[in-house]
This record gives structure tokens, sequence and C-alpha cells, in this order.
């Protein structure tokens, strides 16, 4: 009977440890002792202990197996770490910087990308602090997600409507990096005979693009394969080659977890420093018209694009909750955000303002052009690997962070978190791959972003940080009695500022 018991609890431990919360659910301890339904380890542990001092020194032997079965451990070092961060900021977001740079001009676009970088930063660590004032977390031991933190000071509805916005924001970068990819597919396709495509609409029937139809000198916009409909003004429902094969490789990848995607992660930020540099040598030898591609001001800036494309890349608070639970304890949260930010503002003024520089009426998607053969056998090659490894390996690590944060505060089973996270984004990606929806996407899902990026982060660490509300028992015995010091109360302050200033012209100033 004990050994009964002990099994059961061993598959609980297991169930939860799998994020099988369903599967934990069904499953009871014999011997009168009560169901476990909750969905917090730390309960699990607790109704664990109780059941052995009940059984014995048998028991509790047998179940401290299960225990050390359960024991995670943090394996992601500095160099995974500033890998992840960085490939969380350099997304599908940096395609459209050149055009950012030409449409507003070398100065403001510069400014803002300096602003927002530090802005980011900052505030990613002040979320950090305040899940490190969870009890028993200030080394990060316990698994909490984005919604989670929120939940746990601010209660249920907060978790909620972060959830909400949290998923929506994310969904629109990850769609936004399955179109740019499967574009550049195409066209990659196109480089070597034709990418092909089956129309649904108007009328069922094969369509076909190649290189030949890519004009870079007369029109840049024709080198975005299938773009005749979003000319001649047709609404086709296309289904590309392109498309497939990006589904075919990143959505089994999409479905692993935080720790299995670190050896991809590594290998796209290595790829990403060496395509950068390539892609930089090859805005320069065209040649740069400097003011006539790009203005050190433009004369009409429209801010609220601006700002709203570059919210729309810095959004490295996402994948911070997930990746402090990971990271080894030796790696510092601060040098980690501080490193990953540098890096990835560097390589968007550089490629943005020499690209911009170099390509009159450059495209939204700049890797249309770079992958097009028109700028040289080695920009075609290296679009083509920064396609696969770096935009497309950023899909895979949208689906992780989405499902975590679902499954994690308890909003859904593993099985549903899969399908929203995979199979739902890749489907309506294939409705919006043509025309300028994306670029839509990017600037309205960038204001959007700013809520979970900047807005709620904030708020939740003035919270914590002012409120008298906060209970002690939510935060951690070690920082009970500590009070915050006034340069922290004043820094809290000054981001706050300086973010509703950001996120207010993003809003109303055109």
């Amino acid at each position: 009977q004990e050994r009964t018991r002990c099994h059961k609890e061993y598959k609980i431990f297991m169930a939860l440890w799998l994020k099988d919360i369903r599967k934990a659910r069904m499953i009871e301890i014999v011997n009168e002792t009560t169901p476990l339904y909750s969905k917090s380890v730390v309960d699990l542990e607790s109704a664990s202990s109780t059941a052995s001092d009940e059984s014995g020194s048998t028991s509790s032997s047998c179940c401290h197996d299960a225990t050390d079965a359960r024991q995670h451990v943090a394996s992601i070092r500095m160099f995974g770490s500033v890998s992840l961060l960085v490939n969380e900021l350099v997304g599908p977001g940096i395609l459209d910087i050149p055009a950012t740079f030409q449409r507003n001009g070398l100065i403001p676009t510069t400014i803002v990308i300096v602003v927002i970088a530090l802005l980011s930063a900052k505030i990613s660590l002040s979320m950090a602090k305040v899940i490190s004032m969870m009890p028993g977390n200030t080394n990060f031991s316990k698994e909490v997600e984005y919604s989670q933190s929120f939940q746990h000071f601010l209660g249920t509805h907060a978790s909620v409507v972060t959830q909400l916005v949290f998923f929506t924001a994310m969904m629109s970068q990850m769609i936004a990096s399955i179109v740019e990819t499967a574009q550049v597919v195409d066209a990659f396709f196109g480089n070597f005979a034709h990418s092909v495509g089956l129309q649904f609409y108007p009328s069922p029937k094969f369509v076909f693009w190649g290189n030949e139809d890519c004009d870079i000198e007369a029109d840049a916009s024709s080198c975005e394969p299938f773009a005749d409909a979003t000319k001649t003004g047709d609404n086709e429902l296309i289904l590309t080659l392109g498309y497939l094969a990006c589904a075919a490789m990143f959505i089994p990848i999409g479905r692993m977890s935080l720790e299995g995607n670190m050896f991809f992660q590594e290998l796209s930020y290595v790829i990403t420093l060496l395509c950068c540099a390539q892609f930089a040598y090859a805005f320069y030898s065209e040649g740069l018209e400097f003011p006539q591609n790009m203005p050190l001001w433009a004369d009409n800036v429209n801010w609220q694009d601006l700002i709203g494309v570059v919210l729309f890349n810095y959004a490295i608070v996402t994948a911070v909750p997930s990746w402090l639970y990971e990271k080894a304890t030796d790696v510092k949260a601060e040098s980690a955000v501080a490193q990953s930010c540098l890096i990835s503002s560097i390589m968007y003024v550089i490629v943005g303002s020499l690209g911009a520089l170099s390509i009159p009426n450059v495209p939204p998607n700049v890797l249309s052009v770079l992958s097009s053969g028109n700028m040289g056998p080695m920009s075609s090659l290296f679009a083509s690997m920064f396609t696969f490894f770096i935009v497309g390996l950023g899909i895979p690590l949208f689906s992780v962070l989405m499902r975590l944060n679902l499954v994690g505060s308890g909003f859904c089973s593993e099985r549903v978190g899969q399908h929203l996270t995979t199979t739902l984004p890749w489907a309506i990606s294939w409705f919006l791959y043509q025309g300028e929806f994306v670029q839509i996407l990017m600037s309205w899902g960038g204001i959007l972003m700013s809520l979970i990026v900047f807005v709620a982060p904030l708020y939740l660490a003035c919270y914590v940080t002012f409120s008298s509300n906060v209970s002690k028992d939510a935060l951690d015995p070690s920082i009970v009695d500590r009070k915050t010091t006034s340069m922290e109360q004043v820094e809290l302050i000054l981001l706050s500022a300086v973010s509703a200033i950001v996120i207010t012209v993003a809003l109303f100033c055109q």
C-alpha cells in the first residue's frame, strides 16, 4: 500500500514537472490523502510532506526520490543568455529598419532607438527585481512567468488582462516573422528557378514567381514575391512553396522547451553577427547616396510609425521571466540585459542607416532585395541564412514564450497551448502573406507591445515599491523589512515619466 502511494505521488510530481496539469488532476493519492488539484509545486510539496509523515520512514524515503527527480537545474550560461535575449530583440523588425530610417531621417530614428533601448533594459531589470521579491525566489529558483507575477501581487483579473495583451502582442510579432520569412524563402527559390504557389481565390490555379520579375532600380517592391496582387488591387489568396517549407521546419522546433531551443538560439546569434557584417559591407559597396536616399531629419517625421516600429523590436521583457528561471546562478541579469540591448542597438543603427542610404525607395522587407541576387551572390546567400537562422528561428521562440506564459499561469493545458501558439499563428499568417499588412501589423503591434514592455511592468514595479496594500506574505521574508532607497524610487518615477512621454507621442503625434 505504501509503494502504491509513493508511485502515485511520483506520477503527480512528474506530471507537474512536465506541465501536464490536466493529467496531474486525474491522479489521486490513496489512503484518504486529499487529491492534489493545485497547480502550484509548493502546494504539492506540502501535501507530499504530510503524506510522508503519516506513512513513516519507508514512505518518506520512497517519495524523496520523486522530489529529487523533479528538481530543476538552471543551465543557460552567459553566452546562451545573450544569444537568447539578442534573438528576442533582433527579429522581423530589423527588416523594416532601413525603410524607417529612410522615411524619418538619421537623427530622429537613432534617437528613438537609443531611448527605447535604455528604457527597455531598465524596465526589464525592474521586472526581474519584482519577480525576485516573491517568497523563496530571491535567486530565481521558482518558475514565474510574466502573467504569474501580476497574479501574485495584483490578483486574477490583472493576470487575465496581461495574459490576453501578452498573447496578442507576441502573436503579432510571430505572424510578422512568418510572413517575412516565407517571402524571403520564396525569393530564394526564385533565384534558381521559380517559386510556385497554389491560388485558392479568386480562381484555383498555380502561379509562379521568379527573379526575372525583380527590378531593383525601377521598383524595389517588385522584388517581393507574388506582389502583383498588391499592385492590381486584387485580393488573391495564395499558399506558396516558401510558406510550406517554413512551416515544415519551424513548427516542430516551436513545440520544444526553452532549454531544448538553446542550441538553435546560440547558432542564430552567431549567424546574426555574421549576416549584419555582410549586409553592412554590401550596402556600402552599392554606394551611399546622402541626402538623396536618407536625410538627416525628414520634413514630415511620422512619430507614431517610427516609435511603433522601434517598440516592436525592443520586447526583451517578454523573454526575461522565462529566462530568469533557466539561467545559471552565476549569470548576472544586469550584465546580460545590458550587453544584449547594446549589441542589438548597434546592429539596428548600422544596418538600418546603410541600407537606407544605398537603396532608393527601400521596401519594408529589405531581405527581399538582398536575396534577389541584384546585390551579388554573397548577399543573396547571407540573406537566406538570415531568414532561416535569425528570423526563422525567432518564430519557435515566440511559440515557446507564449506557451510558457499560458500554461504556467494555468490559463490552459499543455495541449491547448501547443495549438494556440503554433497552429493558430501559422493559419492567420497565411491570409496576411500579401500586401502591406505586415507593415501595419508591426506599427500597431508595436503600440500594443508598449503595454507589455513598458506600461504593465512599470505599474507592477511602482505598485510593489510604493503601495501600502502589498501584503507581507506576498514578499520574501528576507526583504519584508528592507526599505526601498530614495534612489530606487526616483529611478522608477523617471522611468514612468519618460515611458509616458514616449507612448503619448507614439499614440497622438503623426
